[in-house]
């Protein structure tokens, strides 16, 4: 069987290193990754771009520099859901817009170009009420279809609510091990656990003492005192 290949977005102020890192997790996989490096466009622009290019395939799987399958089986079973359902992604929620309206973000996103056009070619672009991508759900939910979510399972350092299913945060594991998000890539230690990761992935075992470590090692902020001292 061919696979379809994933389609991820980057601008040249990313690390190489990091770059490279995605590019081997891929490669050890055996998974077709196209890395887009474009400075012009922003990511919802450069998503819009991908959807509706028909010369890529019927298939449209997008996801973000930091992020990758942590297994075939992963990337296998993502796949398989993408059979099932409309629209297939990892789970996120905007926080600061619509804490309770969970949908499939585009750090592993996957629709067919045919299901794209039938809800009307939404733009990816940031709404009042929700992030970058989130309108793909939302078209898709008004008109009747599925949306298939891959959830947390948990991370090294938690920051966030998914609502009512649990947390996420700087390094994600999502699902049963098979796919990982960074979040807040430009931070050091974040680096350097994207990298970890990557590395546990392609040696095939993963060292969850190194990565607490990483994390471990970030300073806490400094509090903020208020009065004359």
């Amino acid at each position: 069987m061919t696979l379809p290949t994933v389609h991820t977005f980057y601008k040249s102020n990313i690390s190489p290193e990091l770059v490279s890192w995605q590019a081997k997790v891929f490669e050890t996989l055996g998974i077709p990754l196209k890395q887009w490096l474009d400075d012009s466009a922003s990511h919802h622009e450069w998503l819009n771009r991908i959807f509706r290019d028909d010369s890529l395939g019927e298939q449209v799987i997008v996801a973000d520099i930091d992020a990758f399958p942590l297994s075939r089986a992963g990337f296998d079973r993502f796949l398989d859901m993408c059979t099932q359902y409309d629209v297939v992604g990892l789970a996120q929620v905007a926080n600061h817009k619509d804490p309770s309206k969970i949908y499939a973000a585009p750090m592993f996103l996957g629709t067919t170009r045919s299901h794209y056009k039938a809800v009307g070619s939404p733009s990816m672009r940031r709404t009042d009420v929700g992030d970058v991508a989130q309108s793909l759900t939302d078209e898709t939910l008004a008109a009747g279809k599925s949306v298939g979510l891959i959830y947390p399972g948990f991370c090294i350092d938690p920051k966030w609510p998914l609502w009512d299913k649990g947390v996420y945060g700087i390094g994600t594991f999502f699902g049963d091990m098979e796919f990982f998000h960074l979040f807040e890539s430009r931070k050091k230690a974040s680096f350097d656990l994207f990298c970890a990761v990557a590395e546990g992935v392609v040696n095939g075992r993963h060292d969850f003492a190194r990565y607490l470590e990483i994390m471990e090692k970030v300073p806490a902020p400094k509090k903020k005192f208020l009065g004359l001292f």
